[in-house]
């Protein structure tokens, strides 16, 4: 057969012309996703009516790319690490710690685990109903999509809600009473409650991101967002919000953070006279990620107070709702910090990534764990250099004297010993391959006390 070189030329002009014409179709449609709507054009409106396309792309290449599901971890091969369970050799780690921790494992399957750290022994699992959350967010997606359509909202926020059922992050769970579960789905979307049997109890009407902690009545304290303040819509910026629910998901507080500074003469001193970090959805000046209730009285601080870590501002307030007032604050030396702890009547801890928000990247230099005495206004800090998590991280002190750190963005749990020397490193393994590590899901740490597991 006699080859047809100008036949075969066409072909592959042909070819090459579909996958620009490919290429370029995904690259105006997600050019156009992210424009705001008084901004498009015809076309850009067009294509942005085919939004759950264009998600559906973008996932399908995100995946092909790495080869990788959304919460699949690759680890550093370099690193002396464990698996979750299997630790008996870790000589600083007791047997009576476990940690509370999601674990995605296929399909339409996650679990949210309580297991002993060092043996492996698993004391409770809840089932999570992914395909009703999915559902949720879905019609989530479609409510504050038409919300910013009509101007209601200020940004296009979508890009925060899981696209598929393998990247939603069942996050922050806690255990209630009578061991109900507590969880929200990490970026944006609403808090859940389940029985112990897994049933689903309730379902939060407030849309809910981040931490989640319980008061010494059981109440629920966790981030939120206030879609209609005025400050916010007028300038177009995402307004976070505190928000209180009791264990019946019954609405019993809820703070602004605009209101909050502006009753106590701090708007202008920390958001409007300091520059704000741009996600790529738009203007986030706040990123509100711990909410902090204090259950018992110190020497700086009532019962009843909240420390509250607002990350774009590299700032930690205590706030005193019964007076709606500002008792303290502080910008740094953190930055862009998380997970505030109490250490004792008069030290607080803050987990702090020690990223830099620069305009088009983050530069960070090692995390730590920053102890800022309210005696004398010193700080010191622990474990720098030992461990990195540019956007998240936790830190939890044992009843052993020992730190637990989550280092999220690595997908794995650092043990420090009380001079911040490192005991051991693990990961909890991917369900399809176990030399992977599970994306960690800020997981509590909770102590076996007979019967009973005490939070720590």
């Amino acid at each position: 057969m006699r080859f047809d070189f100008d036949r075969t030329i066409r072909h592959l002009r042909i070819a090459l012309s579909l996958v620009f014409w490919s290429w370029g179709l995904v690259w105006f449609s997600i050019r156009a996703e992210r424009k705001a709507e008084i901004d498009r054009n015809t076309a850009e409106r067009l294509v942005v009516s085919l939004r759950e396309v264009v998600s559906t792309v973008r996932h399908w290449f995100s995946v092909i790319s790495t080869g990788r599901e959304h919460q699949e971890i690759l680890l550093d091969p370099e690193l002396a690490l464990g698996q979750l369970g299997k630790l008996q050799n870790c000589p600083g780690l007791n047997d009576h710690l476990y940690l509370l921790h999601y674990r995605y494992e296929g399909e339409h399957n996650g679990k949210v685990y309580l297991q002993n750290i060092k043996t492996g022994e698993v004391a409770r699992t809840w089932d999570i109903p992914l395909q009703e959350i999915f559902k949720d967010l879905r019609e989530l997606r479609k409510e504050l999509l038409a919300g910013f359509a009509k101007e209601a909202i200020p940004l296009n926020v979508t890009s925060r809600i899981a696209n598929n059922i393998s990247a939603i992050r069942i996050n922050s769970p806690i255990m209630g009473r009578e061991s109900s579960l507590f969880f929200n789905c990490s970026s944006l979307g609403y808090l859940y409650k389940l029985d112990a049997n897994s049933r689903l109890v309730w379902r939060s009407e407030d849309t809910v991101h981040h931490s989640i902690e319980l008061d010494e009545e059981g109440n629920i304290w966790t981030c939120s967002v206030n879609w209609g303040h005025p400050l916010a819509k007028a300038y177009k910026f995402r307004e976070d919000a505190v928000l209180c629910l009791d264990a019946d998901g019954k609405r019993l507080h809820f703070y602004s953070l605009s209101e909050i500074l502006t009753e106590n003469d701090l708007f202008e001193r920390l958001l409007a006279a300091t520059p704000s970090y741009q996600q790529r959805y738009g203007q986030d000046p706040y990123h509100l990620n711990d909410v902090l209730p204090v259950k018992n009285d110190g020497r700086f601080w009532k019962k009843g107070d909240l420390f509250l870590s607002i990350r774009h501002k590299s700032a930690v307030i205590q706030y005193r709702p019964r007076d709606r007032s500002v008792v303290w604050h502080q910008q740094g030396p953190w930055l862009t910090q998380h997970d505030i702890n109490i250490v004792n009547d008069s030290v607080i801890s803050v987990f702090n990534n020690n990223a830099l928000l620069l305009p088009d990247k983050m530069s960070e230099a090692g995390s730590n764990i920053a102890y800022f005495n309210f005696a004398n206004g010193s700080t010191e800090y622990l474990g720098q250099g030992l461990f990195a998590t540019k956007t998240e991280g936790r830190q939890t002190l044992t009843v052993d004297g020992y730190i637990l750190v989550e280092e999220t963005n690595k997908g794995l749990y650092v043990l420090l010993d009380a001079t911040g020397a490192v005991q051991c490193r693990f990961y909890i393994p991917y369900y399809a391959d176990s030399s992977h590590a599970m994306s960690p899901t800020w997981g509590r740490l909770y102590v076996q006390s007979g019967s009973q597991f005490l939070l720590q």
